[in-house]
Formats: C-alpha cells, structure tokens, sequence
C-alpha cells in the first residue's frame, strides 16, 4: 500500500521578492502638475507656424539674451552714453543675479525635465540640460520685466506680453513643467521686486 503523499506548503500570500516594484502613481500637486502640464504640451494643437515662431521666440530667453539686447536698446537711446551704459547695467544685473539666485535653486531640486520622463511628443526646440524647476526664463523675464518698467513705463504693457509668452511657450513646447514656471515666475517675481525697491534707478 503506496504511502499518502506529503502535504504540500499553502502558497505565499505575500508580495513576490522578485517582481519588479510598480512605481506609485502622483498625487496631489505633483499629479495636478503633470496633468495640467500635458494638457498645454500634448493634448492643445502644435501647428507648425506656431510651434516653430514660438520656438525661436524661447530660445532668445537663454540666458536672459532677449533682455539684455532690450536693456542695450535702451541705454542706446539714453540721452548720453553714461545714463545709457548705467541703464544696461541696471537691467543686466538684475537679470544676471536673477539667473544665479535660479540656478542654485535648481541644483538643490534637481526636478528631471517633462520629456526625460514621458518621451511622448515631439522635441520642439532642443532640451536644456539643466535641471527643469524652477524655470529660469520665467524668473529672468519678471526681473527683466520689472526693471524694464521702472525704467521705461510707458513699455510696461510689451514686456509683460513678452514674459507670458515666454512663460507660456516653455510649458507649451514641454521644456517645463507648468508648477516650473510658475514657481520661476513668483522667484523672479520676489527678486525684481526687491531689486527694484533696493537698487537705485538710473
């Protein structure tokens, strides 16, 4: 007569040690961020003769260059050439100092860009290689905005139309993430503010 077989052990009810850990989704803010993001860069129409404008338009907030050829305009129409170079000066270094107070913020996040984390969708303009939050266009624009205005008034309205289209295109073309912006924009928003208040006007 055969012998009964063993019992077998009851299966694991835990998780499986081996299987690959599913990240967990985003939540809260990170998640509205994301969502929000991707509408403007993905799900709104990219048309070719917006796009490509717009591109070039964003390109020229690299390294704050648009504001410092606006602020050499200026000091160009200056009534002599000592106003004038105190005037760049006063828009270049608020915008330069700007862009440092920005950079150290980022190297402390260190927030990966939108398309280095979802691939899906077109490279519009090429990808900064720095680090995406907060966004340093945004923050430069304010404080070349508001220095800008302090110095010609009359301008007030064309540079804010310029900082939000900047603002916007970085987010439309998926260089940042929406929350990159609008935390560059409050940054740039609190320094040129206190610059402007700080420094005086030439």
């Amino acid at each position: 007569m055969a012998s009964p077989a063993p019992p077998t052990a009851p299966p694991p009810t835990g998780p499986d040690p081996t299987a690959t850990p599913t990240p967990a989704p985003a939540s809260g803010l990170r998640a509205w961020d994301r969502r929000a993001s991707e509408w403007f860069g993905l799900r709104w129409p990219h048309p070719r003769w917006l796009t490509r404008p717009l591109g070039w338009l964003s390109l020229t907030g690299n390294y704050g260059v648009i504001w410092f050829v606006l602020g050499a305009i200026g000091g160009l129409a200056a009534a002599d050439a000592e106003l004038g170079l105190r005037r760049f000066a006063y828009v270049g270094g608020a915008v330069l100092l700007c862009q440092g107070l920005t950079f150290f913020v980022k190297l402390g996040v260190r927030r990966r860009r939108p398309l280095t984390v979802d691939t899906e969708g077109e490279h519009h303009i090429p990808l900064p290689r720095s680090p995406s939050f907060p966004s340093s266009h945004a923050s430069m624009s304010l404080a070349g905005t508001l220095t800008m205005s302090v110095l010609y008034p009359a301008w007030w309205g064309a540079f804010a139309a310029l900082a939000a289209l900047l603002a916007f295109s970085r987010v439309y073309l998926r260089v940042h993430y929406l929350m990159d912006v609008l935390a560059g924009l409050a940054l740039g928003g609190a320094f040129g503010a206190a610059f402007v208040l700080l420094v005086p006007t030439p």
